[in-house]
């Protein structure tokens, strides 16, 4: 007898389909590209329990025949390409002839469709790749693809699923992609009876960006400046650098309207923002075409890759392209105004410069020591005082007001203290001093009437007296001084060791964010006097919606508006003074790429 064998049709149809469909967010991107391809200009998504009980794609395309709609869930059937040639010239979303196939093999698929010259349409029941029943029916034209029970026939799959939350909220990103590359086509998104998007046909990228991310992120959205390098072309939209994400920010990438993973593309776009970014992401909209044969868009069976022909010209295209539109704004620093005072050069063409001045951000006015200040929700060091210069010479007069005395009120003022008063540097080698503060060991976090606890204590939940707490490494630096308000000058042994105090201010709100998740530390929140409104994008509300008990976990309290609007009335201590709108937004990004809150 043989070890080897041949595989049955049905599990060769499930393993096959597993390349194809992850999740609800597949089957939708493989029956909206099918809808493109037939020409439809109306596509409504139905989708119930996530997708697991019912997912519905009706389109008004062209429709199919009786006997094309039997062929197509066969594996490899297809009416997009004829020959080997064609491969090399895919102009349609779809080619390769697997997707219904594969969603026949895993779900109870309804086809129901007819042609615009047809007297009557089709329907066909499909169960595990078998068809049950097909007859004609009276449709309208175009074609309506109905899959239930998801995924029923392969638990394995069925149990990877996430949340139906998460599972929709993944629909809705595929849309919200397909929204934007097509903007003359009407969009309706259903949720279990609920109509969560509907963008009717738009004339222009312009108007459809509005729709999709609503007015706050579109009032930050630029022209990318059209740029022709060989054979490729690149347009689009682009976010100010002032408003940047964190995570993998909001990339949408398209080759020739097809919805794309580059990291060609990627690594441009991460370039040309290259000085703005600081470990954050950009919002970008961008449309690169090219001919045909220049790209090779079989190479995955998603479809989201792609090989390039000549990969560095699309790479200097892309970069050119918001290089050239960066550099007409604002934003970036001119070698000469950076040496000496903080003002961004303007290069806006057409307008004169004191129309430009007017779009400098707040910041560019500001001493570094008063943007310090600002961070850390304090009051300026020197009142009524913005000059630069002036708050230079200024800082050889004593102060009669410590910096200290600003955190009278701040619960980091254990943790900082004094360390804030600027220094004489030392004289000589005995005038260096070990900076021993307790208050600043380990960065150790503590609560009122909480004591100090080490990690060994955090693993088995019970906390430790001070004294059985080890000193950590910043006990043992030797302090020297301190420079221009914001950098701790330290020695360790020989080594010279700088430590930003904006960065240690942040490290410990995160510290302590993240006891009070894990539940070492009490939540402790802050009320405002006037709530703060967030208006956030359908996806972003949609996520705080889901994580909400996280946040009021942490010590926010939101409460929902409407319209994808939301309050702050109250913060978690450790965050007073800080923007909130810009924190929620960053927290909002990561959780809906990550789908998790730790």
């Amino acid at each position: 007898m043989t070890k080897i064998h041949v595989l049955s049709q049905a599990l060769s149809n499930q393993i096959a389909a597993g390349e194809v469909l992850e999740r609800a967010a597949s089957a939708v991107k493989e029956l909206v590209e099918n809808s493109l391809d037939a020409g439809a200009t109306s596509i409504e998504i139905e989708l119930d329990d996530g997708g697991k009980k019912r997912l519905s794609v009706c389109d008004n395309g062209c429709g199919m025949s009786s006997e094309d709609a039997k062929l197509s869930i066969l594996r490899h059937a297809t009416s997009k390409i004829h020959t080997t040639e064609d491969l090399a010239m895919i102009s349609t979303m779809g080619f390769r002839g697997e997707a219904l196939a594969s969603m026949a093999a895993v779900s109870r698929m309804t086809i129901t469709t007819q042609q615009e010259d047809a007297d009557m349409g089709t329907y066909l029941h499909v169960e595990g790749a078998e068809i049950m029943e097909c007859r004609e029916t009276a449709a309208p034209v175009g074609t309506q693809i109905v899959l239930e029970d998801l995924f029923f026939n392969t638990p394995a799959r069925l149990k990877f699923l996430k949340t139906t939350t998460t599972e929709l909220r993944r629909v809705y990103e595929v849309i919200e992609q397909f929204a934007l590359a097509c903007h003359e086509v009407h969009w309706k998104l259903t949720f279990d009876g609920r109509v969560k998007c509907d963008f009717p046909a738009h004339k222009s990228l312009k108007e459809r960006a509005l729709a999709v991310f609503g007015r706050s992120l579109y009032d930050h959205l630029y022209p990318i400046e059209y740029t022709i390098l060989g054979d490729v072309t690149v347009e689009g939209l682009y976010c100010d650098p002032e408003y940047l994400g964190s995570s993998n920010g909001r990339l949408y990438t398209f080759v020739n309207h097809r919805i794309v993973r580059d990291n060609t593309i990627k690594s441009a776009i991460n370039q040309a923002y290259k000085e703005f970014l600081h470990g954050k992401q950009p919002c970008v909209v961008l449309f690169v075409n090219m001919p045909l044969e220049a790209v090779d868009v079989n190479v995955h069976p998603t479809k989201h890759e792609v090989r390039f022909q000549t990969p560095d010209n699309v790479f200097r295209a892309v970069y050119r392209a918001l290089r050239q539109s960066l550099e007409k704004t604002p934003w970036v620093k001119s070698p000469e105004s950076s040496k000496n005072h903080p003002v961004w050069e303007i290069q806006s063409s057409g307008s004169n410069s004191a129309n430009s001045m007017e779009s400098l951000p707040e910041s560019a006015y500001r001493s570094p020591e008063d943007n310090l200040h600002r961070d850390f929700g304090l009051p300026p060091q020197y009142p009524g005082q913005t000059n630069y210069q002036q708050t230079v010479e200024n800082t050889s007069q004593p102060s009669k007001t410590s910096p200290s005395d600003y955190f009278q009120s701040s619960p980091f003022e254990d943790t900082f203290g004094n360390i804030f008063e600027v220094k004489q540097a030392p004289q000589s080698e005995e005038d260096l001093r070990p900076f021993e503060d307790p208050r600043f060991n380990s960065f150790k976090l503590t609560a009122p009437n909480v004591e100090p606890i080490s990690p060994e204590s955090v693993q088995q939940g019970l906390p430790l007296p001070e004294s059985e707490v080890s000193r950590g490494y910043f006990s043992s630096l030797k302090y020297i001084g301190q420079h221009a308000l914001t950098y701790l000058i330290c020695a360790d042994g020989d080594t010279l060791v700088i430590i930003d105090q904006h960065a240690a201010h942040e490290r410990i709100n995160y510290e302590r964010l993240r006891r009070v998740a894990d539940d070492v530390l009490p939540p402790a929140s802050q009320g405002l006097l006037f709530p703060i409104l967030l208006s956030l994008d359908t996806r972003l509300s949609d996520t705080l919606t889901e994580f909400l008990p996280f946040f009021e976990k942490l010590g926010f309290q939101i409460d929902e508006m409407g319209n994808h609007s939301h309050a702050i009335r109250a913060v978690p201590e450790a965050l007073v003074g800080y923007d909130y709108v810009a924190i929620m937004r960053e927290a909002l990004t990561d959780l809906a790429d990550s789908g998790r809150a730790h």
